[in-house]
């Protein structure tokens, strides 16, 4: 025999599970932007689901869901940073297909070394900027979205954007400059 309350429970989890099939792999990218590890991003990303299954009563719609979720991986993140266990150091790999060889395996590899050094300009960049920099090119988030997700007004967004690039400018020419 099934109570109403039951049924609620089970929709609520399955409701859940779809947001973490749909969103999972955007806010550990998104949580990883932030804190630069990529086992700290996926804690983070599960926390961030907990919260919204303790939570989801609360959400009200005034946002897209998806927009709630950004919100609450981008305040998970700022806790983790501010947190005394966060003492890591951030690790790329580059890894080639050890079946490529000659021009092709050299194209890749440079290619991969050149998407390191840019992920590594902008995860030098400060926080605010890097966000803005990271949902509007890496998410393809419209100005007005990245505003609403960080609770900022548009103006402010556009000049973050502005700042970050006139920041990753130089040193971007410098990257590629170096790998043509």
């Amino acid at each position: 025999m099934s109570t109403e309350k039951d049924d609620s429970q089970y929709q609520l989890r399955q409701n859940i599970e779809d947001l973490m099939n749909t969103y999972g792999d955007e806010l550990t990218i998104l949580a990883y932007s932030y804190v630069k590890n990529i086992e700290d991003a996926k804690d983070i990303v599960q926390n961030v689901f907990v919260t919204a299954y303790l939570q989801y009563e609360k959400f009200r719609g005034e946002s897209k869901i998806k927009t709630w979720l950004y919100r609450i991986t981008i305040n998970k993140c700022k806790d983790f940073l501010k947190s005394f266990h966060f003492k890591r150091i951030i690790s790329f790999g580059t890894d080639i297909d050890s079946k490529q060889t000659g021009q092709a395996a050299d194209k890749n590899l440079l290619e991969k070394e050149l998407s390191r050094s840019v992920k590594d300009e902008v995860l030098k960049l400060k926080v605010k900027y890097r966000e803005v920099i990271f949902m509007a090119y890496y998410q393809d988030f419209e100005i007005r979205e990245i505003a609403t997700i960080l609770n900022v007004p548009e103006a402010t967004i556009r000049t973050r954007l502005q700042r970050a690039r006139k920041q990753l400018k130089p040193i971007l020419e410098q990257v590629v400059f170096t790998y043509e």
